[in-house]
């Protein structure tokens, strides 16, 4: 048994606690969460918070070998074209290396499960140590109509022969982004998410050309992929944004996780909620300002009650796998988002989206979410600093 104090403990699932205590069991499960401080020899004390273990809403662990490879600041096209150059400039045992090294960092940095994102089986075998909780995602894209059913039924045998070796993983079949899947495999996942009652993520207006492409058949994305020789004919000119061209082709039934949303717009916000209450937004700051040197309007998303998540995206396009780093470049930027709205973002969120919240994402009787500590937090104000750091407790 373990009495673990705090200035403050963030249950989450209730308003924030001044000098509580935490009470696990040896294998980490709550067995009281105190409105004040347990005195007595086994106590732990600790200056700063103690939070449930965070959710990893987006990554790409299988990219994890290119850390410091691509330039940052290049826009999304810039940095599409610079993967496609470099990906394949790496052996497999590398690869392998980099994958637990980023999976011991996201350990490190108090993260507890992880929505990731495989277009092949290079993280399979580490995922099957079950160090962390994971749904992967495995990732479909192909723009050719008549590829559409070859396409969907290689994910088919991709997620069959990762379920049959490691059934004990969540996965389901997912589109990459709007503008890299044609509408008929956009419909032949959806069906797929519809018939399993699976959970899909889309990358979402990470760059203002995704909506130029739909409104006007313009745009930076165009552009490349006429380089690429890749033809777009087939995507339909609508007139609309990005999100309300594509959204209405998946199942409004099933959770959907709109990643990025960097420009995202209040009427895109406001049509999505509408046409769905399972719309979950996730954010990866860190990813944006690599990239595109501009972060998400937050404020709208609050205004609009959204349900929001955090994630790290990859090595690629970050320079750490860290929710805490992501916290922190939120609260730098956007000060007057309350630290437990940030916290909930990061936690109890993601779980639900992942369907195991009665497990993960707030601190409750009989749950077992992990605990960190957050120091060196601005606890007049309750807010975090560029000095913040994270230490796992349990």
């Amino acid at each position: 048994m373990r009495y673990i104090s705090a200035d403050y403990i963030f249950p989450i699932s209730s308003s924030p606690i001044k000098n509580g205590t935490v009470v696990i069991d040896d294998s980490g499960i709550i067995i009281e969460v105190a409105k004040s401080e347990i005195q007595n020899t086994k106590s732990e004390i600790y200056q700063g918070i103690i939070c449930p273990g965070f959710i990893n809403a987006h990554c790409h662990l299988e990219l994890s070998h290119l850390k410091g490879v691509i330039s940052e600041g290049t826009g999304l096209t810039g940095f599409i074209g610079e993967f496609l150059q470099k990906r394949k400039q790496f052996g497999e045992e590398s690869i392998k290396e980099k994958i637990i090294e980023a999976e011991n960092e996201m350990l490190a940095n108090g993260i507890i499960a992880v929505c990731d994102i495989s277009n092949n089986d290079s993280t399979f075998e580490q995922k099957a140590k079950l160090k962390l909780f994971y749904h992967t995602f495995i990732e479909l894209f192909d723009l050719i109509p008549e590829k559409a059913k070859e396409t969907f039924e290689h994910g088919k045998e991709i997620q069959n022969s990762f379920q049959s070796k490691w059934d004990k993983i969540q996965s389901s079949l997912t589109p990459h982004a709007p503008y890299s899947v044609s509408f008929e495999l956009l419909k032949m996942i959806s069906d797929d998410a519809l018939k399993n009652n699976s959970n899909i993520s889309i990358h979402n207006q990470e760059t203002e050309s995704e909506n130029d492409l739909f409104q006007n058949k313009t745009g930076k994305i165009l552009e490349l992929f006429k380089k690429l020789n890749i033809n777009l004919e087939h995507l339909p000119l609508t007139g609309k944004s990005s999100l309300q061209s594509y959204l209405g082709l998946l199942p409004k039934e099933n959770k959907i996780l709109l990643v990025h949303n960097t420009f995202t717009k209040k009427e895109d916000i406001q049509f999505a909620h509408q046409y769905s209450k399972n719309i979950y937004w996730c954010f990866c700051p860190n990813a944006n300002l690599y990239i595109e040197n501009k972060l998400p309007d937050y404020k709208i998303f609050i205004d609009e009650n959204a349900t929001c998540c955090v994630g790290t995206d990859s090595y690629a396009s970050n320079w750490s796998i860290s929710i805490l780093d992501e916290l922190k470049t939120i609260s730098k930027h956007s000060p007057k988002i309350p630290l437990q709205t940030i916290l909930q973002w990061a936690t109890l969120n993601g779980a639900e989206f992942l369907g195991v919240g009665n497990q993960f994402g707030s601190l409750e009787k009989n749950k077992k979410p992990g605990l960190n500590l957050i120091e060196n937090v601005d606890l007049e104000n309750l807010r975090l600093t560029q000095i913040t750091k994270i230490k796992k407790l349990a």
